[in-house]
Protein backbone atom coordinates (compact mmCIF):
# COMPACT_ATOMS: atom_id res chain seq x y z
CA UNK A 1 0.00 0.00 0.00
CA UNK A 2 2.82 2.38 0.87
CA UNK A 3 4.52 1.62 -2.46
CA UNK A 4 1.33 2.43 -4.35
CA UNK A 5 0.92 5.72 -2.45
CA UNK A 6 4.57 6.62 -3.10
CA UNK A 7 4.22 5.98 -6.84
CA UNK A 8 1.05 8.05 -7.00
CA UNK A 9 2.74 10.98 -5.24
CA UNK A 10 5.64 10.79 -7.71
CA UNK A 11 3.35 10.81 -10.75
CA UNK A 12 0.98 13.59 -9.65
CA UNK A 13 3.45 16.52 -10.15
CA UNK A 14 4.13 15.41 -13.75
CA UNK A 15 0.39 15.06 -14.40
CA UNK A 16 -0.18 18.59 -13.04
CA UNK A 17 2.64 19.96 -15.19
CA UNK A 18 1.30 18.36 -18.37
CA UNK A 19 -2.27 19.48 -17.65
CA UNK A 20 -1.14 23.03 -16.89
CA UNK A 21 0.62 23.30 -20.25
CA UNK A 22 -2.42 21.96 -22.11
CA UNK A 23 -4.80 24.25 -20.22
CA UNK A 24 -2.67 27.38 -20.64
CA UNK A 25 -2.41 26.77 -24.40
CA UNK A 26 -6.17 26.16 -24.63
CA UNK A 27 -7.01 29.29 -22.64
CA UNK A 28 -4.62 31.55 -24.58
CA UNK A 29 -5.91 30.26 -27.94
CA UNK A 30 -9.53 30.77 -26.82
CA UNK A 31 -8.85 34.33 -25.68
CA UNK A 32 -7.06 35.23 -28.90
CA UNK A 33 -9.96 33.88 -30.93
CA UNK A 34 -12.44 35.76 -28.71
CA UNK A 35 -13.98 32.49 -27.51
CA UNK A 36 -15.06 31.39 -24.05
CA UNK A 37 -12.12 29.67 -22.29
CA UNK A 38 -13.07 26.11 -21.34
CA UNK A 39 -11.53 23.38 -19.21
CA UNK A 40 -12.37 19.87 -20.42
CA UNK A 41 -15.53 21.26 -22.00
CA UNK A 42 -16.58 23.36 -19.01
CA UNK A 43 -16.58 27.15 -18.84
CA UNK A 44 -16.33 29.26 -15.69
CA UNK A 45 -18.04 32.57 -15.01
CA UNK A 46 -18.30 34.88 -12.02
CA UNK A 47 -21.85 35.89 -11.05
CA UNK A 48 -22.18 39.66 -10.53
CA UNK A 49 -25.94 40.12 -10.14
CA UNK A 50 -28.71 38.89 -7.80
CA UNK A 51 -31.11 37.87 -10.56
CA UNK A 52 -30.78 34.13 -9.82
CA UNK A 53 -30.63 34.15 -6.01
CA UNK A 54 -31.12 31.98 -3.98
CA UNK A 55 -30.24 29.28 -6.52
CA UNK A 56 -27.09 31.09 -7.67
CA UNK A 57 -25.63 33.75 -5.39
CA UNK A 58 -23.81 36.96 -6.27
CA UNK A 59 -20.08 36.25 -6.19
CA UNK A 60 -20.43 32.55 -7.01
CA UNK A 61 -18.16 30.99 -9.61
CA UNK A 62 -20.40 28.90 -11.83
CA UNK A 63 -19.46 25.98 -14.07
CA UNK A 64 -21.08 25.64 -17.49
CA UNK A 65 -21.23 22.57 -19.72
CA UNK A 66 -20.30 24.03 -23.11
CA UNK A 67 -20.79 20.65 -24.80
CA UNK A 68 -24.53 20.61 -24.11
CA UNK A 69 -26.57 20.77 -27.30
CA UNK A 70 -30.13 20.30 -26.03
CA UNK A 71 -31.92 22.86 -23.88
CA UNK A 72 -35.35 22.56 -22.34
CA UNK A 73 -37.75 24.62 -20.29
CA UNK A 74 -36.46 24.71 -16.71
CA UNK A 75 -32.79 24.47 -17.69
CA UNK A 76 -30.46 27.21 -16.45
CA UNK A 77 -28.24 28.43 -19.28
CA UNK A 78 -25.46 30.94 -19.78
CA UNK A 79 -25.74 33.00 -22.96
CA UNK A 80 -24.53 36.16 -24.65
CA UNK A 81 -27.04 38.99 -24.49
CA UNK A 82 -28.53 39.48 -27.98
CA UNK A 83 -27.50 42.90 -29.25
CA UNK A 84 -24.79 43.27 -26.59
CA UNK A 85 -22.76 40.07 -26.93
CA UNK A 86 -20.07 41.26 -24.51
CA UNK A 87 -22.60 40.77 -21.67
CA UNK A 88 -22.81 37.21 -20.32
CA UNK A 89 -26.14 36.25 -18.69
CA UNK A 90 -27.19 33.19 -16.69
CA UNK A 91 -30.97 32.73 -16.46
CA UNK A 92 -33.58 29.97 -16.51
CA UNK A 93 -35.35 28.96 -19.71
CA UNK A 94 -39.06 29.66 -19.25
CA UNK A 95 -40.24 29.04 -22.81
CA UNK A 96 -39.08 27.10 -25.88
CA UNK A 97 -40.88 27.45 -29.19
CA UNK A 98 -40.32 26.90 -32.89
CA UNK A 99 -40.73 29.92 -35.18
CA UNK A 100 -40.28 29.45 -38.96
CA UNK A 101 -38.50 26.17 -38.34
CA UNK A 102 -36.03 27.63 -35.85
CA UNK A 103 -36.00 26.98 -32.10
CA UNK A 104 -36.34 30.12 -29.98
CA UNK A 105 -35.62 30.47 -26.29
CA UNK A 106 -36.98 32.82 -23.65
CA UNK A 107 -35.32 33.14 -20.25
CA UNK A 108 -35.93 34.92 -16.96
CA UNK A 109 -34.01 35.53 -13.76
CA UNK A 110 -35.58 34.12 -10.59
CA UNK A 111 -35.78 37.58 -9.03
CA UNK A 112 -36.94 39.38 -12.17
CA UNK A 113 -40.65 40.16 -12.43
CA UNK A 114 -40.72 39.23 -16.12
CA UNK A 115 -38.43 38.41 -19.03
CA UNK A 116 -36.55 41.39 -20.44
CA UNK A 117 -37.11 42.26 -24.10
CA UNK A 118 -33.69 41.03 -25.26
CA UNK A 119 -34.13 37.59 -23.64
CA UNK A 120 -37.35 36.78 -25.44
CA UNK A 121 -37.27 34.37 -28.41
CA UNK A 122 -33.51 34.45 -29.07
CA UNK A 123 -31.59 31.93 -31.19
CA UNK A 124 -29.51 29.03 -29.88
CA UNK A 125 -26.36 30.61 -31.37
CA UNK A 126 -26.24 32.95 -28.34
CA UNK A 127 -26.15 30.06 -25.83
CA UNK A 128 -22.74 29.28 -24.33
CA UNK A 129 -23.76 26.27 -22.26
CA UNK A 130 -25.89 24.71 -19.55
CA UNK A 131 -25.38 25.46 -15.85
CA UNK A 132 -23.86 22.55 -13.91
CA UNK A 133 -22.80 23.76 -10.46
CA UNK A 134 -21.46 26.69 -8.44
CA UNK A 135 -18.85 27.44 -5.78
CA UNK A 136 -18.86 30.42 -3.46
CA UNK A 137 -15.36 29.53 -2.20
CA UNK A 138 -13.82 29.49 -5.68
CA UNK A 139 -15.70 32.69 -6.43
CA UNK A 140 -13.94 34.36 -3.48
CA UNK A 141 -10.56 33.10 -4.73
CA UNK A 142 -11.37 34.33 -8.24
CA UNK A 143 -12.16 37.84 -7.03
CA UNK A 144 -9.09 37.87 -4.78
CA UNK A 145 -6.84 37.00 -7.71
CA UNK A 146 -8.28 39.75 -9.89
CA UNK A 147 -8.09 42.31 -7.10
CA UNK A 148 -4.38 41.49 -6.84
CA UNK A 149 -3.92 42.55 -10.45
CA UNK A 150 -3.03 39.17 -11.96
CA UNK A 151 -4.13 38.71 -15.54
CA UNK A 152 -6.95 36.46 -16.67
CA UNK A 153 -4.83 33.53 -17.82
CA UNK A 154 -2.99 33.17 -14.52
CA UNK A 155 -6.24 33.51 -12.59
CA UNK A 156 -7.79 30.67 -14.55
CA UNK A 157 -4.66 28.52 -14.16
CA UNK A 158 -4.72 28.97 -10.37
CA UNK A 159 -8.35 27.91 -10.26
CA UNK A 160 -7.59 24.96 -12.52
CA UNK A 161 -4.82 23.75 -10.23
CA UNK A 162 -7.17 23.96 -7.26
CA UNK A 163 -9.86 22.01 -9.10
CA UNK A 164 -7.39 19.36 -10.26
CA UNK A 165 -5.98 19.04 -6.75
CA UNK A 166 -9.48 18.55 -5.32
CA UNK A 167 -10.33 15.98 -7.98
CA UNK A 168 -7.04 14.12 -7.50
CA UNK A 169 -7.37 14.01 -3.71
CA UNK A 170 -10.95 12.77 -4.07
CA UNK A 171 -9.91 10.07 -6.55
CA UNK A 172 -7.01 8.95 -4.34
CA UNK A 173 -9.33 8.77 -1.33
CA UNK A 174 -11.77 6.68 -3.37
CA UNK A 175 -8.99 4.33 -4.50
CA UNK A 176 -7.80 3.88 -0.92
CA UNK A 177 -11.37 3.23 0.26
CA UNK A 178 -11.97 0.69 -2.53
CA UNK A 179 -8.68 -1.03 -1.70
CA UNK A 180 -9.69 -1.33 1.98
CA UNK A 181 -13.13 -2.61 1.02
CA UNK A 182 -11.52 -5.24 -1.22
CA UNK A 183 -9.23 -6.31 1.61
CA UNK A 184 -12.20 -6.70 3.96
CA UNK A 185 -14.10 -8.64 1.30
CA UNK A 186 -11.12 -10.97 0.77
CA UNK A 187 -10.84 -11.56 4.52
CA UNK A 188 -14.56 -12.35 4.76
CA UNK A 189 -14.28 -14.75 1.83
CA UNK A 190 -11.38 -16.51 3.54
CA UNK A 191 -13.38 -16.84 6.76
CA UNK A 192 -16.33 -18.24 4.81
CA UNK A 193 -14.03 -20.76 3.09
CA UNK A 194 -12.60 -21.82 6.46
CA UNK A 195 -16.08 -22.31 7.91
CA UNK A 196 -17.19 -24.25 4.85
CA UNK A 197 -14.13 -26.46 5.12
CA UNK A 198 -14.93 -27.13 8.81
CA UNK A 199 -18.51 -28.05 7.92
CA UNK A 200 -17.30 -30.32 5.16
CA UNK A 201 -14.93 -32.14 7.51
CA UNK A 202 -17.63 -32.46 10.19
CA UNK A 203 -20.00 -33.91 7.61
CA UNK A 204 -17.35 -36.39 6.46
CA UNK A 205 -16.59 -37.43 10.06
CA UNK A 206 -20.30 -38.00 10.75
CA UNK A 207 -20.59 -40.09 7.62
CA UNK A 208 -17.60 -42.19 8.57
CA UNK A 209 -18.95 -42.74 12.10
CA UNK A 210 -22.27 -43.96 10.72
CA UNK A 211 -20.53 -46.40 8.43
CA UNK A 212 -18.56 -47.82 11.34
Amino acid sequence: MKKIGSKIMQIIPFVFFLLSIILIVEIVVSLRQDKTPTIFGYGMFLVVSRSMEDKIMTGDLIFIDTKADEFFEGDIITFRQPGAEENIITHEIVDVKTIDGEIKYTTKGYNNYTSLDWEKDFDEEYIIGKYVSRSGFLGDIYRLVFTGGLNFVYAIVILVFMMIAIFEITNIAKEVSLHKQQQLLDEKNKLVEIELEKLRRQTENKTENKED
